[in-house]
């Protein structure tokens, strides 16, 4: 008898290994088979300007392949700005997963055609996409069931823990903007919940919040720890470097991200700036001064994406866009991406902002 219900368990056990292999490898077979450009277009065009220091030349594809990671920023950034207004069952939990699928299946189609791509990218994306995808499914079934049901229950006013998820949503998609998520303090989070948040006045809400947000904010507390652990023994360059025509004092005053590696003649320097989201906004200061990048990373091409609502058209000179998609906290706004000669980099953000488009990321490498 025993050794009949330890086969079943094994049986069992076979067969949900089997589904979850299924369930991995279906993503990653759909993209690394129909997501793929036949060959490379062109051999990309780099290094100009003869600069060849250790550890400037980076990768052209991963300028697109950055992108799915950070959808899962405008993921968060769209969650916490739904909460604001309504409650989680309101958030599009499949359609942010199918975005996130779709959004790295034609990046990797165009990464495949620039040539070179880095395995342990397409990894880390394969990685936190299913990650992402178990995240989102298993909290959109709960909260799209026992959580819309407590919400109901509460009314319209808040719990006091209803308050606090939302200002932690907030802070994750602003810590996200600059950091790792792994390195966010979901543990300080439950600390938080439990020590100086009062009990909510819905005793329903409040103890079914409790329960919700202690088990997700654990379960990314022993996630992170792992996932962490992993990524400090390959940490991410936190700067680059870029070669800027017509800079000058002005640039690189107190206070600036801008470091002058040396000067290169002809009105060019090499600069070394942070990467990420610092990056961005560095390049939207030199567009308000009239200065030109003309060469980043050693590439002449890059990855953006813009905002704009409807109606709004951002078919660009010098540009090519390769996707569209809704913003999902925003209705009738769209995010576009779109492929752009870095030398023509800067008036492709002045001309997106006359068109009222808001420049939302600029990917490096």
């Amino acid at each position: 008898m025993i050794s009949m219900r330890i086969g079943r368990i094994l049986r069992w056990l076979g067969a949900a290994g089997g589904l979850l292999l299924i369930i991995v490898a279906l993503p990653v077979l759909g993209i690394e088979t129909a997501c793929r450009a036949p060959g490379p277009e062109t051999e990309p065009i780099t290094g100009h300007f003869g600069v060849s220091d250790p550890g400037y030349h980076m990768p052209v594809s991963s300028s697109v392949l950055s992108y799915p990671e950070w959808y899962i920023v405008y993921a968060y950034q769209d969650f916490a700005a739904i909460l604001q207004h309504g409650d989680e069952s309101a958030f599009p939990y499949l359609a942010s997963i199918s975005d996130y699928w779709r959004g790295f299946c034609v990046v990797n189609r165009i990464a495949s055609a620039q040539g070179e791509v880095d395995p342990s990218e397409k990894v880390m994306l394969y990685v936190i996409g299913l990650s992402f995808t178990a995240e989102l499914g298993a909290k959109g079934a709960y909260e799209t069931t026992i959580g819309r049901v407590s919400a109901w229950l509460r009314g319209t006013e808040k719990t006091t823990e209803d308050r606090l998820a939302v200002s932690v949503a907030e802070d994750y998609a602003s810590f996200l903007q600059q950091r790792a998520w792994y390195e966010f303090p979901f543990w300080e989070q439950v600390r938080r919940l439990h020590r100086d948040t009062p009990f909510g006045h819905s005793s329903f809400r409040a103890l079914e919040r409790r329960f919700a947000l202690t088990s997700e904010w654990t379960v990314k507390t022993a996630y992170a720890w792992i996932i962490g652990g992993g990524a400090e023994l390959d940490p991410a360059a936190l700067q680059i470097e870029s070669v800027v025509r017509g800079l000058d004092e002005s640039d690189r005053g107190p206070g600036s991200n801008i470091t002058l590696r040396r000067e290169l003649g002809d009105g060019l320097a090499l600069v070394v700036t942070p990467r990420y989201a610092a990056f961005t906004h560095i390049l939207l200061e030199l567009a308000a001064h009239g200065r030109q990048i003309v060469e980043i990373a050693g590439n002449d091409t890059i990855l953006l994406t813009a905002l704009a609502p409807q109606g709004v058209d951002l078919e660009l000179p010098n540009t090519r866009a390769i996707f569209a998609y809704p913003v999902r906290s925003r209705p009738g706004w769209h995010r576009d991406g779109m492929l752009v000669g870095v030398p023509s980099l800067i008036q492709t953000i002045q001309e997106l902002q006359s068109r009222g488009a808001v420049l939302e990321h600029v990917y490096d490498y």
